[in-house]
C-alpha cells in the first residue's frame, strides 16, 4: 500500500472509531433512507469478496485511482472491532471457511456499508469477510443503498502462484513448499465456494486464473459500474 492508500485508510479507520457505536463515538447519524450525508442522493455501495491473493485490494486500487471510488478493506474495519471484539483473533488462526467470518462479522459489515454510504456518493468496501449470501441480506436491510458485488477467485492457484505473488500484501515469503501447497488449496477451496454461490444467488463470480489478471480486473469493474 503507498503513502496515498495508506492515508486514506487510516483516514478511513479514524471515521469509523469516530462513528461506530460502542467504541466512545458518537452515534450514526438519523437521515433519511437512501440520502447521502453530504450530498443529498442515493449512494452506492460496492463489495468485493474473495479469499486471498486473488486481486481484491488490486481492484480496489484501480477504481480508486481510475475512478476516484472511495475504498474501504475489511481489514482496517477489523482492527477497529478487535478493540471491542477479541473473539475476532480467533478468525486469523488457521484456514477459518469464509461462510463461518460471514455469519461473524455480517452485523458490522452492515453498519459499515451504512456508515460508508454516507461519507460519498460512491463507496467500495474488499475482503474475504464479503461473502455472497450478504448482498441479498444488505440489500434487504438497507433499501435506501444502491448495492453492487462481485466476487473474485482462482480454482486453479497454485503454490507456484502463491510463491511468486508479488501484490500488496505478500505475507507468504519465506514459506515451506508443503506451507504454500497447503495455503493454495485452501484458496482454491474457498474458490470453489463463492463460485457455487455466486451461481446459486445470482451473483457475479469472475475468476482471475481462467481469464487471466488483467482481463479479470476489467470484467470485476465493468459488473461492478454497469
Amino acid at each position: 500500500m503507498d503513502l496515498a492508500d495508506r492515508s486514506q485508510a487510516e483516514i478511513h479507520e479514524a471515521t469509523l472509531i469516530r462513528r461506530w457505536p460502542g467504541m466512545g463515538g458518537r452515534e450514526l447519524t438519523e437521515l433519511p433512507a437512501g440520502i447521502c450525508e453530504h450530498r443529498g442522493v442515493v449512494p452506492r455501495v460496492y463489495l468485493v469478496g474473495g479469499p486471498a491473493r486473488v486481486g481484491k485490494s488490486s481492484l480496489a486500487h484501480r477504481l480508486l485511482r481510475s475512478d476516484g471510488i472511495a475504498w474501504l478493506p475489511t481489514d482496517v474495519l477489523r482492527t477497529v472491532l478487535r478493540r471491542v471484539l477479541p473473539e475476532l483473533d480467533d478468525l486469523d488462526q488457521g484456514d477459518v471457511p469464509a461462510d463461518a467470518v460471514g455469519e461473524l462479522m455480517y452485523p458490522h459489515i452492515e453498519q459499515a456499508v451504512e456508515v460508508c454510504s454516507e461519507e460519498a456518493e460512491r463507496f467500495l468496501i474488499e475482503g474475504p469477510d464479503i461473502v455472497p449470501s450478504m448482498v441479498p441480506r444488505l440489500s434487504a436491510a438497507l433499501p435506501g443503498i444502491a448495492i453492487r458485488a462481485c466476487f473474485l477467485g482462482n480454482v486453479g492457484f497454485s503454490g507456484d502462484d502463491l510463491a511468486s505473488y508479488r501484490g500488496p500484501k505478500p505475507q507468504h515469503q519465506g514459506a515451506s513448499r508443503a506451507e504454500l501447497d497447503a495455503t493454495a488449496a485452501w484458496i482454491r477451496r474457498e474458490s470453489d465456494y463463492y463460485r457455487r454461490e455466486c451461481a446459486r444467488l445470482g451473483l457475479p463470480y469472475v475468476d482471475v486464473g481462467s481469464l487471466g489478471f488483467e482481463t479479470a480486473m476489467v470484467e470485476a469493474r465493468r459488473h461492478l459500474l454497469a
